[in-house]
């Protein structure tokens, strides 16, 4: 607990030498959204209803998997039953509608498609039952010692859909009960060497008026519904914001229809995002975030070719640092899982990803 420096030298020589150590690619390269997902650490995500938090770390976990081959344990309730969800997921991946229909994905891509999320994703579907933090914690703790998986990220979406866990020296107040319970998810990542998520909500904010659209302004970290314990206490802090269309911003750019602001607020450990705000577009049809490209407006959809078959054009930089046995971790077989036993206890809203 207690630490001279003398004790971490040789760490403090790789730092020296190395920089500060970058988490894992989402799939775009760090000019375009500099945000990666580091192990051990935390990120918090918070926009309005209907902003599109879900796709958009779906999006991520996704690509994770895609890339890196890590693995996620999911509690998502409002998304749907388990089997709507898994279906969601294969559209995500696929590019392409899980229910048959006109465009929906061929049975091998079927096939291709719930391996993958098979192999890479499990839900935790409480039923009509209480889950707090701590049984979610536990839950992946004993998923991974049953199935002898590593389980490399946990995603609670969203937050008010867990039990609350008051201790007598909260006295009541939800501020100090967040404190503690935040503290709670940090510990854990850094413990289990695993990044936890968790998307949020904002607080009701003040509405503005410009002719007759009405919109909400982008929240800002410190307005989270439970106050600005989350800022606080958060690592990665992302911020979403979906621009009112038919306006524009302040250098006269019209807001686009399937437009969404993604602002990184905050980056703890140093080096693993860069503070900014950055301009996703949406493709309903593939179910994919993309960027446009600043120089001839191409759509660029995250890379998800596997790290280690393009290895050879990454080198070693100020700031990013790969471990000296990367490749050989990468190229490790991940166990296949099966999930049996759906629970198709909850129905799918019909509304839209935002």
């Amino acid at each position: 607990m207690i630490h001279q420096l003398t004790d971490v030298q040789g760490q403090l020589s790789d730092l020296r030498e190395r920089g500060f150590i970058r988490g894992y690619s989402v799939g775009w390269d760090w000019d375009v959204f500099p945000y990666t997902v580091k192990l051990g650490s935390t990120t918090y995500i918070g926009a309005a209803p209907t902003a599109g938090k879900t796709e958009l770390i779906k999006e991520i976990q996704i690509n994770l998997s895609a890339i890196h081959g890590l693995n996620h344990m999911i509690f998502t309730p409002e998304t749907g039953s388990p089997a709507e969800i898994f279906a969601e997921l294969c559209h995500a991946y696929t590019g392409k509608p899980y229910i048959k229909g006109h465009s929906s994905m061929s049975e091998g891509e079927k096939i291709a498609a719930e391996m993958f999320v098979s192999e890479h994703f499990v839900i935790v579907d409480p039923d009509d039952s209480d889950l707090t933090i701590t049984q979610f914690y536990d839950l992946v703790d004993q998923f991974e010692r049953e199935h002898n998986k590593t389980i490399h990220t946990t995603l609670i979406d969203p937050w008010n859909e867990l039990a609350e866990e008051y201790e007598i020296a909260d006295l009541g107040r939800e501020d100090k009960y967040l404190s503690r319970i935040l503290s709670k998810v940090r510990k854990n990542a850094k413990a289990k060497n695993r990044h936890n998520f968790v998307v949020t909500h904002v607080r009701d904010q003040a509405q503005v008026i410009v002719g007759e659209t009405r919109y909400y302004p982008m929240p800002h970290a410190r307005e989270l519904a439970g106050g600005q314990v989350w800022f606080r206490k958060g690592m990665s802090m992302i911020m979403l914001w979906r621009p009112p269309f038919g306006l524009s911003d302040e250098r006269n750019r019209a807001y686009e229809v399937n437009e969404l602001q993604v602002k990184i607020a905050k980056t703890k450990p140093k080096g693993t995002s860069k503070n900014g705000v950055y301009v996703m577009l949406f493709d309903i049809e593939q179910c994919r975030y993309y960027f446009r490209s600043q120089t001839n407006g191409a759509k660029l959809y995250a890379n998800r070719e596997r790290l280690v078959q393009r290895s050879k054009a990454i080198q070693p930089a100020i700031g990013f640092y790969e471990p000296d046995n990367f490749l050989e971790e990468m190229q490790k077989p991940v166990p296949r899982i099966e999930i049996k036993d759906l629970n198709f206890g909850y129905e799918k809203p019909d509304n839209l990803p935002f």
